[in-house]
């Protein structure tokens, strides 16, 4: 079984009756805790009730569930290859910035289907 795929599989075992992961995409996300920032490296999936990042970092699983009625604000960043980029959430009033990493997705698939299930519209900067 691939990272992806057990990566996926992880992120189906959390998943409530009728939700669907929609898209998905690889990324690293910076975790504050204390005084310092850990990367961790992950699956970010859109869902149809919600918005799920699963990382397993050196065995430990960590997953962080971000609820579209929660987020006030979305913008995606990208670089000139279009395969690049960051994804911002304004989640509770705090920053959460995603870094996609190039695996050959466009990030414009990910971000139309985070568009229609939040109901929100991403801003290009």
């Amino acid at each position: 079984m691939t990272t992806d795929e057990k990566e996926l599989r992880a992120i189906s075992l959390t998943l409530e009756a009728g939700e669907h992961i929609r898209s998905c995409i690889k990324c690293t996300y910076d975790l504050q805790q204390n005084s310092e920032k850990i990367s961790l490296c992950g699956m970010l999936a859109v869902t149809s009730q919600r918005i799920i990042f699963y990382s397993c970092t050196m065995d430990y699983p960590w997953v962080k569930f971000i609820n579209y009625h929660h987020i006030s604000l979305a913008k995606l960043e990208k670089d000139l290859s279009d395969t690049r980029g960051n994804v911002l959430l304004i989640h509770r009033g705090e920053n959460e910035v995603f870094c996609l990493l190039p695996n050959g997705e466009r990030i414009d698939r990910f971000v139309a289907v985070l568009e229609q299930e939040a109901g929100i519209s991403c801003k290009d900067q």
